[in-house]
């Protein structure tokens, strides 16, 4: 395809489109097409607004596709935005030449291009551009759709020649769907300059990932789509999950009940971690599973990158392409990072004034590690330190804002200082001699917790912030944190973490930070016992993808994990496992010494059968590897948990719609507790004909109904800082019905972000769109 702006002719080989941007400032007054200052933000601000310029947060580089010029494959790029630049440099004349690719949509494109003159005023224009075809087929197939839907896709063919044209039509829509009734037997008769619509009526049949391959021809003239569509299992998805560590001496066993499952619902893999690199990938790889959209969730997921830097760089091991791919997602996840913090210094969870200490010195944690491995904004980390410096209460602790964001549901006083010094201890600040000198009082109260607390979870975090302040009060601590240690290895009986999280994500976050403290605190093998036994459990509960419970959860296990790794000095050896279901072997893979990857078997749901089931991983070799077990299904029941504290309901406000007419979907979500609630988040599903609008839902976030928004494909998701006790939320999404058919969404679910395994269910939504 030839994405020139405005080509009509045949298609030649692919060229870019062309922008040029003109400063104004450049332009007598007279002529000048922009918009001044006083135009764009009113007079007496402009120049204030002007001097903040220089105090932007940097934003993430845009990804530019580069085409051959001799590509004449299918169109598969429909991106919406095509081009975003944030530092375009006018030369001396005023003006600035762009080169882009537009996408394969037949359509128009608005070029907007915004800037400063030299003097700092502000100015703005506009101009657009068209992609264009002679022959041209274009559809909006869903993205994602539910096993049993229907569709009536209509596919519309456009002559832009002078003369009619008899085209041929061939469609194939893979094994996932069944054409219900061919709409086409010959050649179709396009009129010069005009179109018209084919209805193919499609039923949905299995579930899994299908092409869909349309192609247009007449006269040596054609026009190509290739669309990937996704296909999800009907009912509430489930998910069992099982993991330990396998050696030689002991094949281990599990046993996965799968009573209920739907047929032809199951996804399963095992994965082992022959190295600290696999768990720190496949622990990124598990979060990003899930919602991330605050701080301190892209934090964390950004963090592992770090720690494979690190790693590779202490242990002297080089892998090039390794580092540069780490590097690359790494200088990603710092540019976004950044844009976190406020405008008046400080970090918070969507970015907004005032700062969260406790979110800010864990953001002073990571880039201090990042620091290490990556050229990160020294100023940005002074003003940040000195601004978490400024929050200082004189008391021992620090001040929490009145006017917080998350009032309501956040970590205690003492949980917050605690977090606030141990994050500061591990980015090196109270080591500092200038700093500990700064710190005396703050470091007196976190000692005087060290020693009287019977919380774990502050113990573990005193006792690491002591043992790097003052070693000889840090160990009288450790000693006290080792008693605590449960039978099966874990630190129970916390009362809350920084992010409030609870049940078993509590348990492991102390316990990572137990095992933390310790190997400080074990130069000749002290505690090697202790740290050894709290691995074990974490092995243990770590989950089928690689994760532990939430964000913070994760990161912690992961920098537990390779502490202990470091600290006991496991040699690297050869081998090789074998998965077992249900007494048969599925598969064994050989591992070389040294091997970095994860092993991973992906392809034993087969095996599987509703009912139990019994999962078997053996080891052969010297190695002693950790494992993990996922297997997920779907199920006609919800999986709703009777500790949930969120109740969550859903509704169309009218169950049938034409194509092109808007539906409102209300989401009602319930604090069901007479106490606040931290971060909540409800997931909401849409059926696949229908579209979100992300103009409404930022309109949503900017009047206040939700704090932040992500979007999946058929998923809104809606967060709040914190719920307010009995509070309660009605959110309407305004949607577009896209594409005729009759469609189920995926199940809605509301739960606290960071006790997520309490989550509560509501029924799919079901929807029937008619033909224009």
């Amino acid at each position: 395809m030839d994405r020139r702006a405005g080509a009509v002719a045949k298609p030649p080989p692919m060229v870019m489109a062309e922008a040029k941007l003109v400063d104004d400032a450049k332009r007598p007054a007279n002529g000048a097409r922009m918009k001044n200052a006083e135009d764009r933000w009113g007079g007496e601000d402009a120049n204030e607004n002007a001097k903040q310029v220089a105090g932007w947060a940097p934003v993430r580089v845009f990804p530019v596709p580069r085409y051959s010029k001799t590509y004449d494959g299918p169109r598969t790029d429909f991106r919406e935005t095509i081009y975003w630049n944030p530092s375009v440099q006018t030369d001396g004349a005023g003006n600035a030449t762009v080169d882009l690719y537009t996408s394969d949509a037949v359509t128009a494109f608005r070029v907007t291009a915004e800037g400063f003159a030299a003097n700092g005023a502000p100015a703005t224009g506009q101009l657009a551009i068209q992609n264009k075809l002679p022959l041209v087929l274009e559809t909006h197939l869903p993205v994602e759709v539910t096993a049993g839907d229907k569709i009536d896709l209509p596919i519309t063919l456009a002559n832009e020649t002078d003369e009619a044209l008899d085209a041929k039509l061939s469609a194939s829509f893979g094994t996932a769907f069944k054409i219900l009734k061919n709409p086409v037997s010959g050649a179709i008769r396009i009129p010069a300059q005009s179109k018209q619509t084919v209805m193919f009526p499609l039923e949905v049949l299995s579930n899994g990932t299908t092409t869909v391959n349309l192609m247009l021809g007449a006269r040596g003239l054609n026009d190509k789509l290739e669309k990937t569509i996704r296909v999800v299992p009907k009912g509430f998805p489930y998910e069992v999950s099982a993991s330990g560590s396998a050696s030689k001496a002991k094949r281990a066993r599990h046993e996965i009940d799968l009573t209920g499952a739907l047929a032809g619902s199951f996804e399963a893999k095992v994965t082992m971690y022959p190295s600290p690199v696999a768990s720190m990938t496949e622990g990124m790889a598990g979060m990003i599973r899930e919602p991330g959209g605050c701080f301190e969730q892209t934090s964390s997921s950004n963090y592992p990158n770090i720690m494979i830097l690190s790693y590779l760089q202490s242990a002297d091991a080089a892998d090039p392409q390794l580092v540069d791919k780490t590097h690359g997602t790494l200088d990603r996840g710092y540019k976004l990072l950044t844009g976190y913090e406020t405008k008046q210094k400080g970090y918070e969870w969507f970015g907004q004034t005032p700062g969260h200490e406790a979110l800010t010195a864990y953001g002073l944690m990571e880039f201090a590690d990042m620091a290490k491995v990556y050229d990160v904004d020294k100023k940005m980390m002074e003003r940040t330190a000195e601004w978490l410096m400024s929050r200082r209460d004189g008391k021992g602790g620090f001040s929490r804002s009145a006017t917080a964001l998350d009032s309501f549901g956040r970590a205690s006083e003492a949980t917050t200082n605690a977090y606030i010094m141990w994050a500061l201890a591990e980015a090196n600040r109270t080591q500092e001699h200038e700093w500990s000198r700064m710190m005396t009082t703050e470091l007196a109260a976190q000692r005087q917790v060290g020693e009287t607390t019977k919380d774990p979870y502050l113990l573990a975090l005193a006792t690491s912030t002591n043992l790097q302040a003052s070693p000889s009060d840090g160990k009288a601590m450790a000693k006290r944190l080792a008693a605590m240690q449960g039978n099966d290895g874990a630190w129970s009986g916390a009362k809350e973490s920084i992010t409030m999280s609870g049940g078993e994500s509590l348990t492991i976050e102390t316990t990572a930070l137990a095992i933390l403290a310790l190997v400080k605190a074990s130069p000749n093998n002290e505690y090697s016992a202790q740290i050894r036994a709290g691995a074990e459990y974490l092995n243990k509960k770590r989950g089928g993808h690689g994760e532990w419970g939430n964000t913070q959860a994760t990161i912690l296990g992961l920098k537990a994990l390779t502490a202990y790794s470091e600290a006991s000095k496991q040699m690297a050896t050869s081998g090789k496992a074998t998965v077992f279901v249900n007494g048969q072997a599925v598969k064994t893979i050989e591992f070389e010494k040294g091997r970095r990857e994860a092993l991973v078997w992906n392809d034993i749901a087969g095996t599987l059968t509703a009912g139990k089931n019994v999962i078997e991983v053996e080891l052969e070799g010297e190695a002693v590897l950790p494992y993990s077990i996922a297997v997920g299904y779907r199920s006609a029941r919800p999986a709703s948990s009777p500790a949930a504290k969120v109740a969550l309901t859903t509704q169309l406000l009218k169950s049938q719609a034409r194509m092109g007419e808007g539906v409102t979907l209300r989401a009602h979500v319930e604090n069901t507790t007479a106490a606040g609630i931290p971060m909540t988040l409800a997931r909401v599903g849409i059926p696949g004909g229908m579209v979100f609008q992300t103009w409404q839902l930022k309109e949503l976030r900017d009047k206040g109904l939700i704090d932040f928004y992500e979007t999946r494909p058929r998923e809104v998701i809606l967060y709040w800082r914190s719920m307010a006790p009995n509070a309660k939320k009605d959110v309407d999404i305004q949607l577009l019905s896209s594409v005729p058919g009759t469609y189920e969404a995926p199940a809605s679910s509301a739960y606290l972000y960071y006790t997520a395994e309490d989550k509560t269910w509501t029924a799919p939504l079901t929807m029937a769109i008619d033909k224009p």
